[in-house]
């Protein structure tokens, strides 16, 4: 199986290029079986997987949207143009009786994102959220939802609060899902607060690259959490330091094996928060292309 493969080169590619977020991505053959699944047969229900690379971004083994993806045997990075992608190969549904037609592409897509980086994530095409289809019919499991003209971009986070016996809070200008990478994208002087109670070991990685920050892995329960607020505080969405701080397991490899990488970082792009998958670990998020908004699971 790719996985398993993927697994076992992820330490020795990690190692060859200093460390695994800067990496190449691993490009190997994903097999006749799931090549090109992504150019045909899209449609509600559709489900796909994503697994953690050796770079420390997700990727789909399973999804070419081009011939020639298939021809060189590359992975499909997880990232919100591969969403819109998905969501515009889905064939319209047939037509209804109701005279009302809705504005918007009628689908939405599920993604869980696991806590255990060894783990796969679906990927689940469906047509209305509010089924709660792929949650056994819970009644139970609640929504953060936001109105967002595009799903994922634009989401309305007034404010980010670093929580430790105190709270620290820093004004944002909004914030927007950043599936293509790990880290979660502060404004400067909420990321300054969450260094000093954090205190990690920053190692430069030279050449232009971010550097990586070592934290303590015997103190992460001590760690502040990190809440976004949504609209003037009416809604929040709470990030626990075992989601923003990665163990760097066997399967990852690379220099930091056995080491604890805290997750976040400045975000350099106006004050806008960037919600990186490590603040997604353990949570479901749902993109609605029908309702033009986003989801959360809290």
């Amino acid at each position: 199986m790719l996985y398993p493969l993927l697994l076992a080169l992820a330490p020795l590619c990690a190692s060859a290029a200093g460390v695994a977020e800067w990496q190449k991505p691993l490009a190997k053959p994903p097999g006749s079986a799931k090549c090109g699944r992504g150019r045909q047969g899209v449609h509600y229900g559709s489900a796909f997987s994503f697994q953690l690379n050796g770079d420390w971004r997700y990727y789909f083994s399973d999804y070419f949207p081009s011939d020639w993806h298939c021809d060189r045997g590359e992975l499909t990075r997880l990232d919100l143009g591969v969403l819109d992608d998905i969501v515009n190969r889905i064939p319209p549904r047939p037509e209804s009786h109701s005279e009302s037609k809705p504005k918007n592409k009628p689908a939405s897509l599920m993604l869980t994102f696991p806590t255990d980086t060894e783990a796969e994530g679906p990927l689940i095409i469906e047509p209305n959220p509010d089924w709660k289809l792929f949650h056994h019919m819970d009644n139970s499991i609640e929504f953060l939802w936001t109105e967002t003209g595009r799903p994922g971009r634009g989401i309305n986070v007034t404010s980010v609060e670093i929580q430790q016996g105190s709270t620290t809070s820093s004004k944002t200008s909004g914030a927007h899902i950043a599936f293509d990478t790990p880290y979660i994208g502060l404004p400067d002087d909420t990321y300054d607060f969450l260094f000093l109670a954090t205190r990690p070991r920053r190692i430069d990685m030279g050449r232009g690259n971010r550097p990586v920050d070592i934290i303590d892995c015997n103190s992460i329960s001590d760690f502040p959490n990190i809440v976004l607020q949504f609209e003037e505080g009416a809604q929040q969405l709470l990030i626990r330091p075992k989601q923003y701080v990665l163990q760097v397991n066997e399967a990852l490899g690379g220099p930091f094996m056995g080491k604890c990488v805290l997750l976040a970082a400045k975000s350099g792009d106006g004050g806008e928060v960037a919600i990186g998958w490590a603040a997604l670990r353990g949570r479901t998020v749902w993109l609605d292309w029908a309702n033009t908004r986003t989801g959360f699971v809290i």
